[in-house]
């Protein structure tokens, strides 16, 4: 049975202050519990009801998590959907621990990475790491001021993905663009108007592709330092896309373009 300070505990990991003070954050639902099995994260925690193991896959992903998680709780779907985020929850619930933060990586063993710039949307940084996995991206940077890549939103709307590629967040972008140069890449801004078509662009080897928020695009400042910028052609009367939308397009393209 769940206390209610665990409770308590649990449903504060939806706030990104609670989870670095506690370092621990929340993963829900079958896919998100698949990936993180799969992955080096250590699980603290895991919680399920008894409508859940009625599934015969997730029956078999209970019993995974029973044989490697020494504290497995069974609890009442009141009490799931009290420290659930989602408006409909899978039955299961995991506690995981906040990895540490990690080293500078070697860039040199990357090809294709992805520079986000305040992505403040949970839901689209979730659905631009699905995407980016998707389509074999090395690694994401994140600027300082983008959401928390392990809010409970941007987890869930990976659909597992977060488990599956290194991402950094970074304080010095001017700093990341000088290794990478170094390193050989090229930047390449995306822009909705005013770059080489992504359809007549040759995408380099070692490409940093940068997406800027829906709102406001990149900033100057980063713009300034780029080597090329590229836009998607617009051939109806929409406004704008969406960033993650404009993500998968780029991404699907570079790799067509092999």
């Amino acid at each position: 049975m769940i206390s209610k300070n665990q409770i308590k505990l649990v449903k504060s990991l939806k706030h990104k202050k609670f989870r670095t003070q506690h370092s621990l954050f929340l993963v829900e639902g079958y896919r998100n519990c698949v990936e993180l099995l799969k992955s080096d994260f250590a699980i603290q925690r895991f919680f399920y009801t008894e409508d859940s193991i009625r599934s015969e896959r997730n029956f078999k992903l209970i019993t995974e998590f029973k044989n490697i998680v020494d504290k497995c709780e069974i609890i009442t779907s009141s009490e799931m959907s009290s420290i659930s985020d989602s408006v409909t929850d899978q039955g299961m619930v995991a506690v995981v621990h906040l990895p540490e933060e990690n080293q500078f990586p070697n860039l040199n063993d990357m090809n294709t990475i992805l520079y986000l710039e305040s992505i403040s949307d949970p839901g689209n940084l979730g659905a631009i790491i699905r995407t980016a996995a998707w389509f074999g991206v090395d690694s994401i940077f994140l600027s300082s001021d983008s959401a928390d890549r392990f809010n409970p939103k941007v987890v869930r709307s990976s659909a597992g993905a977060i488990f599956q590629l290194p991402i950094f967040e970074i304080s010095d972008s001017k700093e990341f663009f000088n290794t990478a140069a170094e390193s050989g890449f090229t930047t390449v801004a995306t822009t909705p108007h005013g770059g080489t078509s992504i359809y007549d662009f040759d995408f380099p080897a070692k490409s940093i592709i940068l997406f800027g928020s829906e709102a406001n695009g990149l900033s100057d400042d980063i713009m300034s330092n780029t080597d090329t910028n590229i836009s998607i052609p617009s051939k109806g009367n929409g406004e704008s896309l969406n960033i993650a939308v404009s993500c998968g397009i780029v991404l699907g393209v570079k790799n067509s373009s092999k």
